[in-house]
């Protein structure tokens, strides 16, 4: 069964995310300024993630060098991006122009070393994000994207 989650931006230093069958989890979106500011979606590298519906689907790395930085992110201050979901807009794919600014590749993630978000949904705590992608991937990607070949796990709302 797809996953379901919610989360709202509330210009705060975090916010939740509810994922049904799941619980709540401590997250945030955006940085400095722009953190979990739904006014600030039109600001690249500090915006939070635009209010929308996003397909949950496995992170896609990009060709030979995209898979080495993939491998070398932990050992320089990253997470394991293998374990990220990429939050796919259906209308957008994964960049968005928003009057005039594009933005786009968001992702669902544990907060690294920098405790930074350029618009991702990053969560406090990353054992919590390994519960949370464990149970995300309990059932295979089954749910159409429109427009696309990629099965998502289910959907975010944001809200």
């Amino acid at each position: 069964m797809p996953v379901n989650c919610t989360f709202k931006l509330n210009n705060r230093e975090t916010s939740t995310l509810v994922c049904t069958g799941y619980g709540t989890v401590e997250a945030f979106s955006g940085q400095k300024h722009g953190r979990d500011n739904p006014d600030a979606v039109t600001i690249a590298k500090i915006g939070p993630i635009p209010r929308g519906t996003y397909y949950l689907v496995d992170r896609q790395s990009g060709g030979l060098l995209g898979r080495v930085r993939d491998a070398l992110a932990p050992y320089v201050g990253s997470t394991e991006r293998t374990k990220w979901f990429m939050l796919w807009n259906p209308e957008t794919g994964d960049m968005s122009n928003i009057k005039g600014v594009m933005r786009g590749q968001f992702r669902l993630h544990p907060v690294g070393n920098e405790e930074r978000s350029e618009g991702c949904i990053t969560l406090v705590n990353p054992a919590e994000f390994e519960l949370l992608q464990r149970f995300i991937r309990t059932s295979p990607p089954i749910l159409p994207v429109p427009g696309s070949t990629l099965k998502a796990y289910g959907m975010v709302t944001v809200k």
